[in-house]
């Protein structure tokens, strides 16, 4: 199926609120307040663009257009937010140099932190290897005894935490 027939297929008005209420729901979730002047609306219109433009091969896709839509936008979602930990791991050395002696205490904080935002065993203990430097998931999964599917699991459900406790452990500080 081309991707003009895709679009003619399916519901393309319906498909874009679905979109952007998902946009609006991983904003909530995440907790950060600054897009750098996007709306959910701009990410939406941004993964059309890519599809429009074949960035994003649809062609390809082994799923419905709906659910490629979707998983293409979780991808746009991920590196964008993905630059917002660049940016607050750029400030964690600040944090470091002003408080080394509570460095234990910040640990602890960011475990009891996790904690209240829901976060099961596994994530704990893969976060605790991280802040041990143990950052290869081979290593982390020989660690824990689990396989190492396991541990990117656990570490792609970290991962969608850790902006969130960034941004607590900032006000904290």
């Amino acid at each position: 199926m081309t991707l003009e027939e895709a679009l003619h297929k399916n519901d393309i008005n319906e498909t874009m609120d679905s979109m952007t209420a998902y946009v609006y729901g991983r904003i909530k979730t995440i907790g950060v307040k600054d897009l750098e002047g996007k709306t959910p609306e701009d990410f939406v219109g941004e993964v059309l663009m890519k599809v429009a433009k074949g960035e994003r091969d649809w062609s390809k896709a082994k799923c419905s257009f709906k659910d490629f839509l979707f998983s293409c936008l979780k991808s746009h979602l991920y590196n964008f937010f993905k630059s917002f930990e660049q940016k607050y791991e750029a400030e964690l050395p600040d944090i470091e140099s002003r408080a080394p002696e509570n460095e234990l205490e910040l640990k602890q904080i960011a475990i009891q932190k996790l904690k209240e935002d829901g976060a099961d065993q596994d994530e704990i203990d893969v976060f605790e290897c991280w802040i041990e430097d143990m950052n290869k998931p081979a290593e982390i999964a020989e660690l824990l005894g689990k396989n190492v599917k396991e541990i990117y699991n656990i570490t792609k459900r970290l991962e969608r935490k850790i902006p969130k406790l960034q941004m607590q452990i900032l006000k904290l500080v």
